[in-house]
């Protein structure tokens, strides 16, 4: 269990998850930062629990980098947040108490852009749904497009009429005054995340293939390297290992006997389908709302025996249909293609002197052995975890904390600078909560209501859809954790 001890009034200090590999960088020179930009996509702009709104942008990496630089004036393309409501589909989720479980489930609204007249682009121009080519070639959106198009129009606001049409997020980060004298570079997680998602990992279509990501992502480095430039390349985490990917069990026991589901696919040891998914399977969130229905069950244990729907894409038509299992191949390809990229990446950090945060091992690190904050332990858990936010895909205020942590550790370092790191006690005992409701969220509040509950708490998964009741096929019972004052 990896631990990070804290100074008594800051609850700041060293994280032990990961190595850094610096390059030579004009970072060596550099001991004031005036202006920062960073460039990414969901992840960057702040989403959490599915949608992007203030309260969760505010608590995101970029804007808690630019706080310990001491750099004030650091806009964001904030957006409103309504606790009514209308659109369950679009809502933000979050986690709420019922009892003795954790339910995750619609909690507020996002509304319009509270700053979207500034005259001068955004400092924060991470691009929801965006790709690594978005960032060079999204050059014109439309508000009504839908995904990375609707994104864009927020975040770059680069869509007809606009005095920043024809703007890429490049251009835009360029175009700041002062030029920014710092960029941070984290972008990728959409190549390979899309796949993941969907169930549907094939090359050239959810996924980008390495050559289109290798011509792309140079692209972009070629456009924010200028003289006298620090860059700080991140690269990307397994997809595969998220908690959207990996909370829900391909098995379940019954009394005595274990039954493993179904999917469409044959296998070594099944000619005739539907058969038993194979070992090294992973389900989807999507697969929880089929199993309460009996999909993927076996009759024999009292299910429909009809297998859990493997996605595909027909060529022809250029329909995608989504599904809910990633079968071992898939799994291998996406992980391939990840390892690839950051390979790609790390190779840019190295060749323009910059700075490189190796997010990928930080979250490996997590998966496998978890840390812990001040006494709390963290996981990837499912909203009990406290590393996630409530979709299982997007870090939460915690997450965020600590790659803006390995951010400024990674500044002094080369730099030789003190930059304060980022106050923890603000992520971990400042409730995470829409204005208004009474919703469950801080993950300082979850551990100690655990940590009074003998029997723990019982957490039931989000259904495909979002306002329906959420029945579990088979709540997980979390562990007891023990509260310890933080260490001095």
């Amino acid at each position: 269990m990896n631990t990070r001890n804290f100074r008594a009034a800051a609850f700041a200090g060293a994280l032990v998850l990961a190595g850094i590999a610096a390059a030579p960088s004009p970072l060596a020179a550099q001991t004031t930062f005036h202006k920062y930009v960073a460039l990414g996509d969901s992840i960057t702009a702040g989403v959490q629990g599915a949608c992007l709104v203030g309260r969760n942008q505010q608590t995101a990496y970029p804007k808690l980098v630019a706080e310990s630089l001491g750099i004030t004036d650091f806009q964001t393309p904030l957006v409103a947040e309504s606790a009514t409501v209308t659109n369950p589909a679009s809502a933000c989720l979050g986690a709420r108490l019922v009892g003795t479980s954790i339910l995750p489930g619609p909690v507020s609204q996002p509304g319009g852009p509270l700053n979207g007249t500034l005259a001068r682009p955004y400092d924060n121009l991470g691009i929801p749904f965006a790709r690594v080519r978005d960032l060079v070639d999204l050059k014109n959106s439309n508000p009504a497009g839908g995904g990375v198009q609707t994104a864009a129009a927020l975040v770059l606001r680069n869509f007809t009429g606009s005095p920043f049409a024809g703007l890429s997020a490049v251009d835009e980060a360029n175009l700041l005054s002062p030029s920014p004298d710092l960029v941070s570079l984290w972008i990728g997680n959409n190549d390979v995340l899309g796949a993941a998602t969907s169930g549907v990992a094939i090359d050239g279509v959810t996924v980008t293939t390495k050559a289109d990501f290798d011509a792309k992502y140079a692209e972009v480095v070629a456009g924010i390297q200028h003289s006298g430039r620090t860059l700080v390349f991140l690269n990307i985490p397994d997809v595969t290992a998220i908690p959207f990917a990996t909370t829900i069990p391909i098995q379940r026991t019954v009394g005595a006997n274990t039954i493993r589901f179904l999917g469409p696919r044959t296998t070594d040891t099944c000619s005739t389908a539907p058969c038993p998914l194979p070992d090294g399977t992973l389900l989807t969130l999507q697969a929880q709302a089929l199993l309460a229905q009996g999909v993927g069950i076996p009759v024999a244990a009292g299910g429909t025996g009809q297998p859990l729907p493997d996605g595909g894409f027909d060529p022809t038509t250029g329909i995608l249909t989504p599904g809910v299992i990633l079968y071992p191949a898939e799994i291998s390809l996406l992980q391939s293609r990840t390892n690839e990229y950051n390979a790609t990446i790390g190779a840019a950090a190295a060749a323009n002197g910059g700075i490189l945060v190796d997010v990928h091992e930080i979250f490996n690190d997590a998966k496998t052995n978890g840390f812990s904050i001040a006494g709390i332990n963290l996981t990837t858990g499912l909203l009990v975890g406290g590393l996630f936010s409530a979709d299982g895909v997007h870090p939460s205020n915690v997450g965020q904390a600590i790659v803006a942590d390995e951010i400024i550790k990674a500044l002094n370092r080369v730099a030789g600078t003190d930059y304060p790191e980022p106050n923890f006690a603000t992520a971990l005992f400042t409730v995470n909560v829409p204005p208004g409701t009474a919703t469950l969220s801080a993950n300082e509040l979850w551990q100690s209501l655990l940590a009074n509950l003998p029997e723990g708490i019982l957490v039931a998964l989000p259904t495909e859809e979002r306002a329906a009741p959420m029945v579990p096929a088979r709540p997980h019972r979390t562990r007891r954790t023990e509260r310890r004052e933080p260490s001095r």
